[in-house]
């Protein structure tokens, strides 16, 4: 039943169709250059299920990576990484909620970019209890604002309903 509310939500909103639509906006924005995606996600029969890896196709370098070794992708934590200015862009879609520790996390991101490097963080608003036990925020546009107060700039896309979004779309650069 969770799979058909799941599915049943990502039909209605249109998250991921959203999300991927803005990162085929900044997607020409780094040719040539490095790429981090933090939780790629599982495969499905040896397709990319939630990576966006097909969008990224002229960058230099896509790594894909994700907590959980069953899904095929580089393991890496990024509780206790320690990447120092690597990166052009971090996609970090829909994995905060998943992350207790916050600000650590985003101060470890924010560490692994280069200057003038960007951080793309997708976040669920409303939308059920996933991957549980491991779901533990629901982040407001004044959450994320807080969350990245420690870049350059940061722009966050309330997406759907302003007082009941679906869910949150920024672009933080350092």
């Amino acid at each position: 039943m969770h799979a058909i509310a799941k599915k049943a939500f990502h039909w209605i909103t249109g998250n991921r169709k959203f999300y991927y639509r803005r990162l085929g906006e900044i997607a020409p924005l780094v040719k040539g250059q490095r790429v981090l995606e933090i939780g790629s996600g599982k495969q499905v029969k040896g397709e990319e299920a939630y990576s966006a890896v097909h969008i990224f196709k002229e960058v230099a370098e896509f790594r894909q990576t994700d907590i959980n070794p069953d899904f095929g992708h580089e393991v890496l934590d990024i509780k206790t990484m320690e990447i120092d200015g690597e990166y052009d862009l971090i996609l970090c879609l829909n994995v905060l909620e998943h992350i207790y520790e916050t600000e650590l996390v985003v101060e470890n991101l924010r560490r692994a970019l280069k200057d003038g490097g960007r951080l793309v963080i997708a976040v669920p608003f409303a939308f059920p209890l996933h991957d549980e036990p491991h779901d533990y925020h629901r982040f407001t546009k004044y959450a994320l604002t807080r969350v990245l107060e420690k870049f350059k700039s940061a722009n966050i896309e309330v997406w759907g309903p302003k007082k009941m979004p679906y869910g949150h779309f920024a672009i933080a650069e350092k």
